[in-house]
């Protein structure tokens, strides 16, 4: 009350202010199972101890949760305690969703704000390193999860890129993945295609070696997951691959016209890459009329552009944009006919599909 009725531009701010504990509250939900307690009784009025006896929960902490978000209009509490949930809401927060993925990133990003603060500062620190994101690998890996199931990867992914690469697949070829993280991707298109061999990738130590466990656990064989850094490929590779799968990491590198540049180099005479990144436009006045933009900048903010930095790189983050990535694409060696890009057909996200030579007609393998 005091804050609302004792500052004027509260009309703007307010609505920010309840957003953000709404979206603490929110989380807390999600990992007390309560958004799917509420799913699996769609639109049903509930008293506080039936929720907590449906969802195991202690009163006390419903009683309080049920508080915030009453108040922020995301439940709804009616005369004598009566607790409801829009069925569409409570399905929207299940942990297969997008949504509530995007809720949990603010776990990484929050606890980081005196250490971003400090960087933003002239003399301050170049960025937040990567080693201080302990979380992110298993964030990003649940996001890929919940993107790849709802998109049907990886045989929709790879029949939507077209070019003949499912079908090269298919057959046999010799697969690099740059940046692989947890490795849901490269696991999930080796198991898919085990005609085809893979070579999957990451600067991130320990992420690799539970890679290789995980690949043991699940009977993948056609997989070798290496230690590897993306701005500087080794010798080795040269020539090599037939097709290089690239997944939401180019904006994080700390140089990455270096790894674009790469790219050519490890592909045999004939090849295809593909590229899948966040889809903005460069132009920011024009991107931040879209309100939804906020979460994709905050995350940058926190992440992408931050980890990028603190290692002397150029903090590219991850509302660069279709045309600055298009133009650097150029500037590495790909011609315009050598490129094309699909938008739309995966939420948020732009497909970059860049061929040398024949591509896998080349190689026999259309």
């Amino acid at each position: 009350y005091y804050i609302t009725n004792n500052l004027s531009n509260m009309d703007k701010l307010a609505p920010l202010l309840v957003g953000a504990h709404a979206g603490s509250a929110i989380i807390a939900g999600h990992y007390a199972g309560l958004w799917a307690t509420l799913h699996e009784h769609p639109d049903r009025k509930w008293t506080i101890p039936e929720l907590c006896d449906a969802a195991d929960c202690k009163e006390r902490w419903v009683r309080e949760w049920v508080g915030v978000l009453a108040s922020a209009g995301v439940l709804t509490l009616e005369e004598g305690m009566i607790v409801s949930c829009d069925s569409d809401v409570a399905t929207t927060l299940l942990p297969s969703s997008e949504v509530l993925h995007f809720f949990t990133s603010l776990e990484f990003t929050m606890d980081k704000e005196p250490e971003i603060g400090a960087c933003f500062k002239k003399g301050g620190p170049l960025g937040v390193g990567y080693n201080q994101y302990p979380n992110f690998q298993d964030w990003m890996a649940g996001w890929s999860h919940c993107r790849n199931e709802n998109q049907n990867f990886p045989e929709g992914y790879m029949k939507m890129v077209g070019d003949g690469v499912h079908e090269a697949l298919e057959k046999g070829i010799k697969v690099l993945e740059p940046g692989c993280g947890r490795g849901r991707h490269a696991m999930g298109v080796a198991k898919r295609y085990p005609n085809s061999s893979f070579t999957s990738f990451d600067i991130d130590e320990e992420a690799i070696e539970l890679n290789k466990v995980e690949a043991e656990k699940l009977g993948i064989e056609n997989i070798d997951f290496v230690t590897g850094d993306f701005c500087n490929l080794k010798p080795e590779w040269t020539n090599n691959f037939d097709y290089v799968m690239i997944f939401d990491c180019m904006h994080d590198l700390p140089h990455p016209a270096l790894a674009m540049k790469g790219l050519k180099g490890v592909l045999k005479d004939n090849g295809i890459v593909t590229m899948l990144d966040i889809d903005t436009s460069t132009d920011m006045v024009a991107q931040t009329k879209k309100p939804i933009t906020a979460v994709l900048y905050n995350i940058s903010l926190h992440h992408c552009m931050s980890v990028s930095l603190s290692s002397g790189g150029v903090g590219l983050g991850a509302c660069w944009g279709v045309e600055l990535a298009q133009q650097m694409l150029g500037e590495a060696g790909w011609g315009e006919g050598e490129i094309r890009v699909i938008t739309k057909d995966i939420p948020n996200h732009a497909v970059y599909v860049m061929t040398k030579g024949k591509g896998l007609e080349g190689n026999g393998l259309h």
